[in-house]
Parts: C-alpha cells; sequence; structure tokens
C-alpha cells in the first residue's frame, strides 16, 4: 500500500522522499465520548461532530475555507505573500 508513505523500519515512518529523523505524528481524527473532533495545526480543534464521516466533511469544509481565505488575503495584498517575499 502507498499512501504517501513509506515505511523505514517496523518503528519509524517517514513520508514520501523524507529522509532524516520522523517527528512525532498522530491521528488527526479523535473521539471524546461519542463526539468526534479532527485537530488543526493553527487554532482550536473542530467539532464536536456526530460521526467521523461528518469530522471529515468537516475537515474539507475546513481547508477550504482556509484556502479561500488565503487567496482573498493575497489578492487585497496586490499578490504578496510570506511564501514569495524571499
Amino acid at each position: 500500500m502507498n499512501n504517501g508513505v513509506s515505511e523505514m523500519n517496523n518503528f519509524s515512518l517517514n513520508r514520501k522522499d523524507e529522509t532524516g529523523a520522523v517527528p512525532f505524528r498522530s491521528g488527526r481524527f479523535y473521539c471524546v465520548g461519542s463526539e468526534w473532533y479532527f485537530a488543526v495545526r493553527r487554532g482550536m480543534d473542530q467539532g464536536p461532530y456526530n460521526s467521523k464521516l461528518d469530522a471529515r466533511a468537516g475537515l474539507v469544509n475546513y481547508i477550504n475555507d482556509q484556502l479561500s481565505f488565503e487567496k482573498h488575503l493575497e489578492e487585497s495584498r496586490g499578490g504578496f505573500t510570506l511564501q514569495n517575499a524571499h
């Protein structure tokens, strides 16, 4: 199975074309009681959702909202972003 993750040994995983020490990774989705949440890098975890499937749909919406916001921000700055400031 190749889903962007390649096995380095029995105890650690690196992503495809990734080398070096493997950072700690955990699942993005988790359940508390019967309520599902997803973790984000920036900001508060999102939820609760009634099911893991609903949480996955919430994550898709969250990502689309973030991308839309970043596009709007870039356009309002005349195309300037921190990524292309180098």
